[in-house]
């Protein structure tokens, strides 16, 4: 298994839907907010049109069970297409689609495999790729190279979208570079940096990478993910850029004063974890920050501990911006490795996020998803310190030996 099966299993969900597209069936496109996130909505978004079908595009944080439950009970959509969430659920959106609403999902985060028919999960660990190397934007592209022949004229999206990738652009992220870079989309711009040429004013493909998740993040409730959908297919204009700086001056604000609290005030540490609770810190913005605050905490030696998983909450809104809002209260959960757990996680010694947190967050009203070193979800609003207590007893069951040891 690998690149040729992800490519196979790309073209077999094409022509599940091609009928539909020359009916001139509707789409409904769920997508993530951060830039691989909107980098790959707007390749699939492409690759839909092309195909004929019109799209609706919404913007989620996280894959609320709730939202799920709405959009299957009552879809008036003739096809349905996640990116850069989704594969971890599949076999809940299996089981949720009883009507066999073709459903496409491009996603890279830990997998489940479908049950359903109708549900098709191109989530790279599902055909012997790793997705911890590979963006979601990639596998849209991959999609997208099977729908129709120019799909190459979106390549320096899918570049754009790997920066969320750890280390340098390699393997299925380096060959959609590589495209970019024959079309004269991309330009190499020293060591492991390429330059964007077709958004407007040439910059490196991180910069644009963290245009854009500040703008589907912290701006989620002010428009941000349609405007990086926008600067994607038309332009990063002045106007836009200017609107991401002023919300990344809003976040630092708030990360400077979070962080002074707890460089005050500690982690609390409890077992195998060291959390923290910000609380409204992060109010009126999209709850991706705190995951964003969590990556740089890391860092921190000076209250940061190397030993122990890295455990943040915030309060969420209820708001989905075009959707019904939720109908309970939540927080966020996010989970970070430091270096040196992270390597002890690499032996096998520790149990990765990507197992533990998801599981951790189900028992609290909850659910999650993630990666190896980094993953996140939510619990029922109250349950935090439940959550705790969870995940200590996951990572206890795993270690073999009590998770009283702090």
């Amino acid at each position: 298994m690998g690149r040729s099966e992800l490519f196979k299993a790309a073209r077999e969900a094409v022509e599940f839907i091609k009928p539909i597209g020359r009916r001139k069936g509707s789409s409904l496109l769920i997508h993530h907010d951060e830039a691989d996130g909107i980098c790959s909505a707007a390749i699939a978004s492409k690759a839909l049109e092309s195909l004929g079908f019109t799209v609706k595009p919404i913007c989620l944080e996280k894959l609320y069970r709730e939202v799920l439950e709405e959009i299957y009970r009552s879809s008036i959509f003739d096809a349905i297409v996640f990116t850069d969430i989704g594969g971890a659920h599949a076999g809940y959106i299996s089981r949720l689609n009883t009507d066999r609403i073709p459903t496409i999902i491009l996603d890279h985060h830990k997998p489940e495999q479908p049950s359903n028919p109708s549900v098709f999960n191109l989530s790279p660990d599902l055909y012997g790729l790793n997705g911890d190397e590979i963006s979601a934007s990639t596998v849209a592209y991959i999609f997208a190279k099977v729908a129709y022949p120019e799909a190459e004229n979106l390549a320096h999206l899918a570049l754009i979208g790997s920066a969320e990738i750890p280390g340098p652009i390699r393997g299925l992220d380096m060959e959609a570079t590589q495209d970019a870079i024959r079309r004269g989309l991309v330009e190499p711009a020293g060591r492991e940096d390429y330059r964007v040429k077709a958004m407007g004013r040439p910059l490196s493909y991180k910069k644009i990478s963290g245009i854009l998740s500040i703008l589907g993040s912290v701006g989620y409730y002010r428009g941000g993910p349609t405007l990086g959908l926008k600067a994607c297919l038309e332009g990063l204009t002045g106007e836009i850029e200017s609107f991401a700086s002023k919300l990344e001056d809003e976040r630092r604000e708030a990360n400077r004063k979070l962080l002074s609290r707890l460089y005050r005030e500690g982690l609390t540490v409890d077992g195998y974890t060291q959390w923290f609770h910000a609380e409204d810190s992060f109010s009126g913005m999209g709850v991706k920050v705190i995951g964003s605050f969590c990556s740089y905490l890391r860092y921190q030696k000076r209250i940061v501990r190397p030993d122990l998983y890295i455990i943040g909450f915030m309060h969420m809104s209820r708001e989905i911006p075009g959707f019904n809002p939720l109908k309970s209260d939540y927080s966020k959960v996010s989970g970070r490795l430091p270096e040196w757990l992270e390597g002890e996680v690499k032996k096998g010694l520790k149990p990765p996020l990507s197992i533990i947190l998801p599981k951790a967050c189900e028992a609290c009203g909850g659910f999650g998803d993630g990666h190896t070193s980094a993953a996140s979800g939510v619990v029922l609003r109250g349950e935090e310190e439940d959550f705790i207590e969870e995940f200590n007893r996951l990572v206890s069951e795993y270690t073999g030996v009590s998770s009283r040891r702090c």
